[in-house]
Protein backbone atom coordinates (compact mmCIF):
# COMPACT_ATOMS: atom_id res chain seq x y z
CA UNK A 1 0.00 0.00 0.00
CA UNK A 2 1.41 3.37 -1.00
CA UNK A 3 1.00 6.61 0.88
CA UNK A 4 -1.31 8.97 -0.94
CA UNK A 5 -3.31 12.07 -0.33
CA UNK A 6 -2.74 13.94 2.90
CA UNK A 7 0.64 12.38 3.74
CA UNK A 8 2.27 13.57 0.54
CA UNK A 9 0.27 16.75 0.43
CA UNK A 10 1.56 18.02 3.78
CA UNK A 11 5.16 18.02 2.60
CA UNK A 12 4.24 20.15 -0.41
CA UNK A 13 2.06 22.45 1.68
CA UNK A 14 4.80 23.09 4.25
CA UNK A 15 7.29 23.81 1.46
CA UNK A 16 4.83 26.26 -0.07
CA UNK A 17 4.31 27.97 3.29
CA UNK A 18 8.07 28.29 3.72
CA UNK A 19 8.43 29.91 0.31
CA UNK A 20 5.52 32.26 1.02
CA UNK A 21 7.08 33.21 4.37
CA UNK A 22 10.41 33.85 2.65
CA UNK A 23 8.73 36.24 0.22
CA UNK A 24 7.02 38.04 3.12
CA UNK A 25 10.36 38.37 4.95
CA UNK A 26 12.02 39.79 1.84
CA UNK A 27 9.22 42.29 1.20
CA UNK A 28 9.08 43.37 4.85
CA UNK A 29 12.81 44.06 5.02
CA UNK A 30 12.79 45.71 1.59
CA UNK A 31 10.09 48.12 2.72
CA UNK A 32 12.23 49.12 5.69
CA UNK A 33 15.19 49.80 3.42
CA UNK A 34 17.16 46.61 4.12
CA UNK A 35 16.75 44.45 1.00
CA UNK A 36 19.98 42.51 1.56
CA UNK A 37 18.89 41.39 5.02
CA UNK A 38 15.52 40.48 3.55
CA UNK A 39 17.16 38.45 0.81
CA UNK A 40 19.42 36.70 3.32
CA UNK A 41 16.48 35.92 5.60
CA UNK A 42 14.39 34.74 2.68
CA UNK A 43 17.12 32.45 1.42
CA UNK A 44 17.58 31.04 4.92
CA UNK A 45 13.86 30.27 5.21
CA UNK A 46 13.75 28.69 1.74
CA UNK A 47 16.78 26.49 2.48
CA UNK A 48 15.21 25.36 5.76
CA UNK A 49 11.93 24.62 3.95
CA UNK A 50 13.65 22.57 1.27
CA UNK A 51 15.66 20.69 3.88
CA UNK A 52 12.50 19.85 5.81
CA UNK A 53 10.68 18.83 2.60
CA UNK A 54 13.51 16.49 1.62
CA UNK A 55 13.56 14.95 5.11
CA UNK A 56 9.81 14.35 5.02
CA UNK A 57 10.03 12.89 1.53
CA UNK A 58 12.81 10.50 2.60
CA UNK A 59 10.71 9.42 5.58
CA UNK A 60 7.75 8.75 3.27
CA UNK A 61 9.89 6.70 0.89
CA UNK A 62 11.34 4.71 3.80
CA UNK A 63 7.84 4.05 5.19
CA UNK A 64 6.60 2.91 1.77
CA UNK A 65 9.54 0.54 1.40
CA UNK A 66 9.06 -0.96 4.88
CA UNK A 67 5.34 -1.33 4.28
CA UNK A 68 5.87 -3.12 0.99
CA UNK A 69 8.47 -5.41 2.56
CA UNK A 70 6.07 -6.25 5.39
CA UNK A 71 3.32 -7.05 2.87
CA UNK A 72 5.70 -9.22 0.91
CA UNK A 73 6.70 -11.10 4.07
CA UNK A 74 3.02 -11.65 4.95
CA UNK A 75 2.35 -13.09 1.50
CA UNK A 76 5.33 -15.43 1.78
CA UNK A 77 4.12 -16.73 5.17
CA UNK A 78 0.58 -17.26 3.91
CA UNK A 79 1.38 -19.02 0.71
Amino acid sequence: MRLRGPQRGWAKITLGVSILFAVVVFVAFSLTGQPFRGAAGGVLVIVAGIWEWRRKRKDEIRAERLESEAGENRRKRQG
